[in-house]
């Protein structure tokens, strides 16, 4: 991510942060500091759409919470915003926040599951920083995806991890019940 040169810390408004033009960028507030990062590739974006579209499938079917993509902002404790690549939010939660479907503000906390996908541009010390974040405002699970090396990091809190390779699967654990999905299947070529 980069962080905008000329842009002064200051505190940012809900609404100043949604009425931000769409200049090809995905915008995040980070230590009082709005924080661009470019889109992504064709590849992050197919990983993504892949595990986005079978936790979504499982979620609906079972009517469990809300699955949101990377254009959802959510207020960390320490009013940073982010914008995991996938958040899972349990139905439970939603309900004792009052939200709904149609409800137009950020989320006040982190996802219960946070998934991030790397890009070639992020450094072990920004998703440090986004995990500290997550974990620090309702994240139970965070699942890393790793497109270079093929694996997944599993995470239960910042310096709580495990590594998983192609032979595993992800689970859904207490969050998603049943949840599987093979991690050599985010990695694989298409069969046109």
């Amino acid at each position: 991510m980069i962080a905008a040169a000329n842009v002064a810390k200051r505190v940012w408004t809900e609404a100043e942060l949604q009425a931000l033009p769409e200049e090809g960028c995905l915008h995040e507030l980070v230590n009082g500091e709005l924080v661009m990062s470019p889109k992504n590739d064709f590849y992050h974006g197919d990983i993504c759409s892949q595990l986005l579209t079978a936790i979504t499938i499982f979620v609906k079917a079972r009517r469990l919470g809300a699955v949101l993509d990377s254009s959802t902002g959510f207020w960390m404790r320490n009013q940073n915003c982010r914008a995991p690549d996938i958040s899972f939010i349990p139905k439970a939660r939603l309900i004792s926040l009052g939200f709904a479907r149609s409800t137009r503000k950020f989320f006040p906390g982190a996802p219960d599951l946070a998934v991030e996908i790397l890009s070639p541009n992020n450094t072990r010390t920004e998703i440090g920083e986004r995990l500290k974040d997550f974990f620090g405002s309702g994240t139970q699970i965070a699942w890393i995806v790793n497109p270079e090396a093929e694996c997944v990091e599993v995470c239960y809190s910042p310096d709580k991890r495990k590594l998983l390779g192609a032979g595993s699967s992800l689970d859904g654990e207490h969050l998603l019940p049943g949840f599987q999905y093979p991690i050599a299947d985010l990695f694989k070529e298409w069969d046109w």
